[in-house]
């Protein structure tokens, strides 16, 4: 969904479709009828926002026939989606994060990812936004592998530099702090990611991360601010729904907090907020596709309400 500031900032609302991953295009387009359209007519609305993983093997058989990305584009398109931003984990599946940035792979796993991106924003959408792992998934996190990282990184940022110029479009790059991994904290991105290209290297906040203390939100976006380094997209889980989601803490705060920073100015980037709803959260007696639908429409129109509350306006 899209709703639009006072500023006239545009922002995209959109769920995580990694919780009902798809190892194939037919199985990928199969979902977005059984899931993703049902959500978008819960919610009452003619075009919704909708975060795709596509398995690594997708990804290169998109990139590979330009003709199946056509039919990706035109599904999304019948069925009343858009896709601004890609959930760009990896692996061989939806639980397994992949190969680190150390390795091969996960360059040109991203860039696969950022030129479908390319080609998947609507007309009238400028900037996309991939969300990647957090460098690696080790705390002590060696020199000699962050230097042949950062020569990736140095490479994602000239080819992304490339991919504009030939698109049009800005896809940047968001690294997700994680605990117990090379980047932990928002301040460990700044240092080994974000003084590569402030344009198209950035920052992927979980609002959940940061509720449950892993880090102090305005602490956190203050050091963002000062060094100008975009928030590529802000993930969140929130307990709205009572007893469905207990162990989580509310993310609002961090929600209202981080949209305000966004908005006004202080921290860089496009406005793309998604929704990540786990299968934890469907309840145990719940079965069939009508449950998880009816968590993602809830979650959404969650959302939606908080942000409109917020004094966003609903856009067209």
């Amino acid at each position: 969904m899209r709703l639009r500031h006072d500023d006239g900032t545009l922002v995209h609302l959109a769920y995580n479709a990694g919780v009902h991953p798809a190892e194939d295009l037919e199985n990928l387009i199969a979902h977005l009828t059984r899931y993703a359209v049902p959500v978008r007519k819960r919610l009452g609305v003619e075009r919704m926002g909708i975060c795709l993983w596509l398995a690594p093997a997708v990804a290169d058989h998109l990139s590979a026939d330009r003709i199946e990305l056509v039919r990706l584009r035109r599904s999304l398109e019948e069925r009343g989606l858009e896709v601004v931003s890609l959930n760009g984990a990896g692996g061989r599946n939806q639980e397994s994060p992949g190969p680190d940035w150390a390795k091969p792979e996960r360059y040109r796993y991203t860039m696969a990812l950022a030129k479908i991106l390319a080609f998947l924003l609507p007309d009238d959408v400028q900037s996309g936004s991939i969300s990647t792992i957090p460098i690696g998934w080790r705390r002590d996190w060696p020199a000699d592998l962050q230097a042949i990282a950062n020569r990736r990184l140095e490479r994602l940022a000239r080819e992304l530099r490339i991919l504009y110029g030939t698109t049009g479009k800005t896809i940047r790059v968001g690294f997700e702090p994680w605990p117990g991994s090379a980047l932990e904290t928002t301040e460990q991105a700044l240092e080994r990611v974000c003084g590569i290209d402030s344009e198209h290297l950035g920052v992927c906040l979980d609002a959940c991360h940061l509720a449950a203390g892993h880090e102090e939100p305005e602490t956190a976006l203050r050091g963002l601010a000062r060094a100008g380094a975009p928030v590529v997209k802000l993930r969140h889980v929130h307990n709205h729904a009572g007893q469905a989601h207990e162990e989580l803490p509310s993310t609002r705060p961090v929600l209202t907090s981080t949209l305000s920073a966004m908005l006004s100015g202080d921290v860089t980037g496009t406005a793309h907020i998604e929704v990540e709803t786990h299968n934890m959260a469907v309840p145990a007696r719940a079965k069939g596709p009508g449950a998880l639908v009816s968590v993602l429409a809830d979650e959404l129109d969650w959302a939606r309400r908080n942000l409109t509350a917020m004094g966003l306006q609903l856009a067209a």
